[in-house]
């Protein structure tokens, strides 16, 4: 059988917050290459052993979750029913030595948390990506249980490309105070978060399909609505400027309706176009709103959008 090769980074669509109902799920999905084991470790292009990914669920009594930082302790010698260490934990494992590596190397790291994790942060059923994970140190320490373990300490990433997980939206909110969201007259979640504002404020709150400004007042200012390609709530959409466009009311409804929707290439199709008319109008993008293919795609996929063009 040849060797498992390592994959780093996203899955293809699977956006952090994801759940999965099993171990066997989230293998099939490709993030995790075990149904047991904690830590995912395979090959890299040079040969060296690397980590991909780890599942944290309350595996080892040594185990830290504090969400944006984790001490995860590292594979072996470990009681199965007990979850305690019955000896010294070594290098030579591979998933240790995997961990290790992507640390030396500074590969990204997939966390996918179980049911049985850190109250606060898991599910309460079946597992859930979670998103990247920098390994920033590896360490050997003395566990509860009196034996030498093998400690990493992740950091979670944050750069343009990592999106927030629901549960991490709500973090987000309680820490900056922003506003919860609220529902209006045509069943659409409205926020009005920094994320929205900013994106809004880069377009002058003009819509970035129709180019036009909505007048509300006599000194100039026009109104604008920040507009989530892939929708919030059940819809699993993250609050971040990737999912976020600057659109009127009407847009916004039309978008939210699935008369509207994006292709990969960030063209705007009318569902319903009038006869004689151009269905399509390329989307308005100004540099460094970098706009996320994927949530176009979650979104064509809700209103099961069938394009040959696409």
């Amino acid at each position: 059988m040849a060797a498992y090769k390592a994959v780093f980074g996203h899955i293809g669509d699977i956006l952090p917050g994801t759940h999965y109902d099993s171990r066997k799920d989230v293998k099939k999905a490709g993030l995790h290459k075990e149904e047991q084991a904690g830590i995912s470790w395979g090959l890299d292009d040079e040969g060296r052993r690397v980590a991909d990914a780890i599942v944290l669920n309350n595996g080892y009594e040594d185990d830290r979750d504090e969400w944006d930082e984790i001490l995860y302790t590292g594979a072996g010698k470990r009681n199965p029913n007990t979850g305690r260490q019955e000896a010294d934990q070594t290098w030579d494992n591979p998933g240790n030595e995997g961990l290790r590596n992507s640390r030396l190397f500074g590969h990204a790291v997939r966390v996918i948390r179980g049911f049985g994790g850190e109250e606060d942060f898991s599910p309460k059923k079946g597992y859930r990506y979670d998103g990247l994970y920098r390994v920033v140190e590896d360490l050997e320490e003395i566990g509860s249980a009196g034996f030498r373990i093998l400690r990493f300490k992740l950091t979670r990433l944050v750069e343009d490309d990592q999106e927030l997980t629901p549960l991490e939206q709500q973090f987000e909110e309680v820490i900056h105070g922003e506003a919860p969201r609220k529902t209006t007259t045509v069943e659409r979640i409205v926020r009005d978060t920094a994320v929205v504002r900013r994106v809004k404020k880069w377009y002058g709150h003009r819509c970035q399909i129709c180019r036009q400004a909505v007048p509300v007042g006599a000194d100039g200012k026009s109104y604008a609505e920040g507009a989530h390609i892939q929708a919030l709530g059940k819809a699993g959409g993250p609050d971040i400027e990737g999912n976020v466009l600057c659109l009127c009311p009407n847009c916004h409804v039309r978008l939210d309706r699935g008369a509207l929707y994006l292709t990969d290439d960030f063209d705007v199709v009318d569902r319903f176009a009038e006869p004689g008319s151009s269905p399509v109008t390329p989307l308005w993008i100004e540099p460094g709103h970098v706009i996320k293919a994927r949530f176009a795609r979650a979104h064509r996929r809700f209103w099961n959008v069938v394009d040959d063009a696409l």
